[in-house]
């Protein structure tokens, strides 16, 4: 059976916040957290005993052994426990400059890196977040929530942005949602409706009507129709002088049917049906 995350992890420059949580859990599930907290908010243990020293070499040993080579040197001094989680929490966790300098550039440079998972991720972020507390500086719910979606991939691209466009986003919800997206389906889904619809497109062309023959499939400006009629308008012209020249010669007691009038008149009575 291979080792969880928390038995392996290792204490870096950057990374104390997660190490000292795990650290915490890994020493609760040996029974030695107790050797880790300060005498005044431990008033049940005896620390005088045998068994309580013994137990507490190897609480220093479990964390010494988890702290990376070049950062052991801060706590070679230390007999127990206790002195060595206090020597790393003043080394990592101070407000300092240095702290500080590599606080910031984390949280300017945080970026998801293709292929992380979004609870891991999410992980570093809430990291970050408790780094920035530590130093001085909070980051308030909606920074907290532009630092999250801003750092995401592509793959999260389309419900980033509609989380960006949700009133009254909280960060649990965005997390909530975000935690249900499968990044690499989203980008291979939207791509491939992308290349679909221009596929699509493509093929089918123009798919609207024309204005001079009221067919579809081309525009006015293609229509072989229209091109092969340069003369059209002229000839429209001439027509509708020629029907009203048959209008006016017409005699009296002719009809002129027109399919689109609402009545029609004529000045032989004879032809009435009934008249009112």
């Amino acid at each position: 059976m291979s080792p969880s995350y928390a038995d392996t992890v290792k204490l870096v420059e950057d990374n104390y916040f997660h190490w000292e949580f795990n650290m915490r859990m890994k020493l609760s599930r040996k029974g030695l957290l107790a050797h880790i907290i300060k005498p005044e908010f431990d008033a049940l243990s005896d620390r005088s005993t045998v068994q309580w020293k013994t137990n507490d070499l190897k609480a220093l040993g479990v964390i010494a052994g988890d702290v990376s080579l070049t950062y052991q040197v801060y706590i070679r001094g230390a007999t127990t426990a206790a002195d060595s989680w206090r020597m790393l929490e003043e080394q990592f966790n101070r407000n300092t400059f240095k702290n500080r300098l590599i606080v910031t550039k984390k949280l300017h440079n945080f970026k998801m890196e293709p292929g992380t998972r979004f609870a891991v991720h999410v992980d570093q972020f809430k990291e970050i977040a408790l780094q920035m507390e530590t130093i001085g500086e909070p980051l308030d719910e909606t920074r907290q929530l532009v630092l999250l979606l801003g750092s995401l991939t592509d793959g999260y691209r389309m419900t980033s942005t509609v989380l960006e466009n949700t009133p009254n986003m909280t960060l649990a919800y965005a997390i909530q949602a975000l935690s249900g997206v499968d990044a690499s389906d989203e980008s291979s889904s939207a791509q491939q409706k992308a290349f679909v619809a221009k596929k699509s497109y493509d093929k089918r062309g123009f798919n609207g009507k024309c204005f001079y023959c009221k067919k579809t499939g081309h525009k006015d400006t293609e229509c072989r129709n229209k091109k092969a009629d340069g003369e059209h308008g002229q000839v429209a012209r001439e027509t509708s002088h020629y029907a009203f020249t048959a209008t006016s010669a017409m005699g009296k007691t002719e009809w002129l049917v027109d399919s689109g009038a609402s009545s029609h008149m004529t000045s032989v009575r004879d032809k009435f049906v009934s008249m009112k």
